[in-house]
């Protein structure tokens, strides 16, 4: 007991007590970035205004209730399903789905879990969202009318990672845009939990990572976007990057050259002013929705 008495043992208690303040910090924060906000239903009654929807609910391949706007285009036309951003909604992506429905896509736009009307409580970044998007293409496969051999996937920000790996479990997924995609999940949790603070995400993003897995119930495991892209094999992607984020776009740049060239399959990195992840306005979101949906029109439709 005396040692605690002396100048080291004050030093060691108050180190103890400085690391244990710093970890409940660190686990506090991770905990309020993978529980956002549920956006509002008056934002969802706006989106159903200006498209004709049908709302769904299915469940994802673990058995999560989500819910979904399925948005018909034309007989025997192809399908693409709609995947948002951490924080996000399915109504955060009806600019995109307008001019797609008008294109004669058959969309289905939801929530995932933690989301909007969606069940659940938690985001994984990804990559227990994986199951929500198979989830989705595994109804959409079930309408009828839809080639479920040949579908399309849009995702943005955590929608593009879940996008990706659960392309690796469902081939039908032929072609997809990924719009800021990030490598892995560290990437974007220290982003989130190191907001402005350049040292953290450079150099201590491990912190956040081994905080996540310690709350994070799911037991989802260690799945890495970079790591998929490589065998995507037989697919179309086009990723689009921000120009107003050079740490991300240099990332997907270095992805996008992991992608193998293939005989008639195409490869395409385009890096916009700005992009859904980070707010679209005017001749920008002009310039993307064309770019988007031209990606679409050629390799889903023109190739069928």
């Amino acid at each position: 007991m005396r040692f605690w008495r002396t100048p080291p043992g004050a030093l060691v208690l108050m180190t103890a007590f400085t690391v244990c303040v710093g970890a409940a910090a660190l686990g506090i924060r991770v905990q309020q970035v993978t529980r956002p906000a549920r956006q509002t239903q008056r934002a969802a009654n706006l989106a159903a205004d200006l498209v004709k929807i049908e709302p769904v609910r299915f469940r994802s391949s673990d058995g999560v209730d989500l819910a979904g706007w399925l948005i018909p285009g034309k007989p025997e036309f192809p399908a693409i399903v709609l995947c948002h951003d951490l924080g996000g909604s399915k109504a955060s992506l009806v600019n995109l789905a307008i001019p797609l429905q008008r294109q004669g896509f058959t969309l289905l736009a939801f929530d995932f879990r933690g989301h909007g009307e969606s069940a659940g409580e938690r985001s994984s970044f990804g990559i227990v969202e994986k199951r929500d998007v198979i989830g989705a293409v595994d109804y959409l496969a079930a309408v009828r009318g839809i080639d479920a051999r040949r579908l399309g996937v849009f995702g943005v920000g955590m929608g593009a990672f879940a996008a990706t790996l659960a392309a690796q479990d469902r081939p039908s997924l032929r072609v997809l845009v990924l719009d800021s995609l990030y490598p892995a999940i560290e990437y974007s949790l220290s982003r989130k939990v190191y907001e402005n603070w350049p040292f953290g995400v450079q150099h201590l993003s491990a912190l956040p990572l081994i905080a996540f897995r310690i709350l994070d119930r799911t037991g989802a495991a260690g799945e890495r976007a970079a790591d998929i892209l490589p065998r995507l094999v037989g697919r179309d992607v086009l990723m689009v990057a921000p120009a107003g984020d050079l740490a991300l776009a240099g990332e997907m740049e270095r992805m996008y050259h992991t992608i193998p060239e293939q005989e008639n399959v195409d490869g395409n990195l385009i890096t916009l002013p700005a992009t859904l992840q980070s707010g679209l306005y005017g001749d920008n979101l002009e310039r993307y929705l064309t770019r988007v949906c031209a990606f679409f029109e050629s390799r889903l439709v023109g190739s069928s």
